[in-house]
């Protein structure tokens, strides 16, 4: 009897050891929080959009940036079907969306801290502590 390999997917592409994806993620998050912080600084600074709509739309950008990424190269995870990935996909980053917006707000303006400041603090928080282990066990598994 033949065993099947339990990383190997039907598209020929062997999902990534824990450490490869914990490293690729990593890369994700980055490319995907630079996005992030270009389009909601960028919103702010030049457009002098609302900071807390700034945020919304740069996580949005930084979101798709993510899913993308993290399908396609950090987890490969082709053979779900894309519309339960998006779903689950979209129930974590809405909390990782109300984590940021909400912990930026309580920075900017219980500390006084800069925009850009709080927005660090809380990407990094939201990103180590919540993003990669949902990603990696719920999302793309």
């Amino acid at each position: 009897m033949i065993r099947e390999n339990p990383t190997a997917q039907k598209d020929g592409y062997k999902r990534p050891s824990l450490r490869t994806s914990f490293l690729r993620a990593q890369i994700v998050s980055l490319t995907a929080t630079t996005t992030d912080f270009f389009v909601s600084i960028g919103l702010y600074q030049v457009f002098d959009i609302y900071y807390v709509t700034s945020t919304i739309l740069g996580a949005l950008s930084g979101a798709c940036t993510s899913f993308t990424l993290g399908r396609n190269w950090a987890f490969i995870n082709r053979q779900g079907k894309i519309s339960r990935q998006a779903l689950k996909f979209i129930l974590t980053n809405g909390f990782s969306l109300f984590a940021n917006t909400t912990g930026v707000y309580f920075f900017k303006e219980n500390f006084d801290l800069s925009f850009v400041a709080s927005r660090v603090i809380v990407a990094v928080f939201v990103g180590v502590s919540f993003n990669f282990l949902l990603n990696r066990y719920f999302v793309f598994r």
